[in-house]
């Protein structure tokens, strides 16, 4: 199950900015992206509960506390219990499973999350295509998918229409399979102490056969 979890977080590689699909490109369309967009921006540190769940294991609810320091930096602390860590700093993305004491390293820029941690968001860029812009009650909905690569699955951020935070991301395979992460009890631009986006391998050993701190 937990392989399966990282899995569906690294599914959709992202990379640095989106080109708006012409089918979907029109004014109305222009206005929410440039107003999602500005609004994204202005937003530096974000502090949230969340709750993770997908498609495939719909009995498995995951919660706890996410934080985000943009650019580059993110940590999910997990509810008592759960064995799981994810950390993004320094260009890389941290998977720790304390059960199998297990941390695995992927760049950064191979997740998903990379898109949401970039310095800048921007949607009219290279390399990667936003084809669907939805505005479903009071919601905005942005999907997207790297260029020439749709094999590799889609995104889609859920901003809310009224206060323009992220309120979700979806991850959606090529075997239709949804991993969700949905925020609330969000906070903005707070002081997050740099600390929180440390990790240090429990299982690394020095040259001396100590254990690394």
């Amino acid at each position: 199950m937990k392989k399966l979890l990282l899995l569906l977080l690294l599914t959709f590689a992202v990379p640095a900015g989106a080109v708006v699909d012409k089918k979907i490109d029109t004014p109305a369309t222009r206005e929410i992206l440039n107003k999602v967009e500005k609004a994204y921006n202005k937003m530096r540190t974000l502090k949230a509960q969340f709750a993770q769940f997908n498609s495939k294991m719909k009995d498995e609810l995951h919660t706890g506390t996410i934080y985000i320091s943009r650019p580059g930096q993110m940590r999910l602390v997990y509810e008592q219990g759960s064995p799981l860590e994810f950390v993004a700093t320094r260009g890389t993305f941290i998977y720790h499973d304390k059960d199998l004491e297990e941390v695995n390293y992927f760049k950064l820029d191979q997740t998903p999350v990379e898109w949401i941690l970039r310095d800048k968001l921007v949607f009219d860029d290279e390399g990667f295509v936003v084809t669907d812009v939805k505005e479903v009650l009071d919601e905005y909905f942005i999907t997207a998918h790297k260029k020439d690569a749709k094999e590799l699955g889609e995104l889609t951020l859920v901003i809310d229409k009224n206060t323009l935070e992220l309120k979700q991301w979806d991850v959606l395979d090529v075997q239709k399979i949804k991993s969700t992460v949905s925020l609330f009890d969000i906070k903005q631009n707070l002081h997050i102490d740099k600390k929180i986006f440390l990790f240090h391998n429990p299982y690394q050993k020095t040259k001396k056969g100590e254990v690394s701190k």
